[in-house]
C-alpha cells in the first residue's frame, strides 16, 4: 500500500497547485478526484444543461512583476508556456439579449477606464472610482500580491460591504448605511 503524507481531494486549481507546491516541498502527495478528468472548473463545464465557459483560456497577470507571472515562474511554467497577448482594446465582448451594442472589455486599468469611457463618457469618473476601489480591495489580499505574514486580512473591514450596497451609495462617496 502506497504511503501520503498528503491527500488532496480535488484536483481544480486549488488542489493541483497545493500539490505542486507541497510535492515540490519533499511531500509524497496523492491527488484524488471524483470526475474523469482533472482540473476542476479549469474547463467548460455544464450543469443543468447550461454550459459554463470558465474563461481560463484568458490567464491574465502573466507580465513581469505580476501575481501570475510570479506563481507561474515558481512552478518553472513560464518558459514552457506559448502565449499571445490578447486584444488590448477588447480581448472579450460583453452583449446583453436584444440589443444590437456589445462592450469591449480592454486590458489593463488604465485602457480599461479609457475604453469603457467611450462607451460611458458620462460615467468616466465613476469608471475611475470602481478601478480605484477593485485595485483597493485587491491590495487586501496578502497571498493575492504574494505577501506573507499578514494573520487578519479578513477581518478588514472592506469584506463588509457588498457591491449592490456600495453601487446604490454614490458608488461608495456615501456611508454603506443610506439604505
Amino acid at each position: 500500500m502506497n504511503q501520503f503524507d498528503v491527500v488532496i481531494i480535488g484536483s481544480g486549481l486549488g488542489g493541483l497547485e497545493c500539490g505542486y507546491i507541497l510535492s515540490k516541498e519533499g511531500y509524497k502527495v496523492c491527488i484524488l478526484e471524483k470526475n474523469r478528468q482533472f482540473g476542476g472548473n479549469l474547463q467548460i463545464f455544464v450543469r443543468d444543461r447550461a454550459i459554463f465557459d470558465t474563461g481560463i483560456h484568458y490567464i491574465g497577470g502573466l507580465a513581469p512583476g505580476q501575481n501570475l507571472h510570479s506563481y507561474f515562474t515558481y512552478f518553472g511554467l513560464m518558459d514552457k508556456l506559448k502565449l499571445k497577448r490578447m486584444d488590448m482594446d477588447g480581448f472579450d465582448h460583453i452583449g446583453f439579449s436584444g440589443r444590437k451594442k456589445d462592450y469591449r472589455h480592454a486590458q489593463s486599468y488604465e485602457n480599461f477606464i479609457d475604453v469603457l469611457s467611450q462607451d460611458f463618457p458620462k460615467e468616466r469618473n465613476n469608471i475611475i472610482e470602481y478601478c480605484r476601489k477593485i485595485r483597493e480591495v485587491t491590495a487586501q489580499f496578502p497571498l493575492y500580491n504574494l505577501r506573507s505574514g499578514e494573520k487578519d486580512f479578513l477581518s478588514s473591514k472592506m469584506f463588509e460591504i457588498n457591491a449592490r450596497d456600495y453601487i446604490e451609495c454614490a458608488g461608495g462617496k456615501q456611508s454603506i448605511v443610506c439604505r
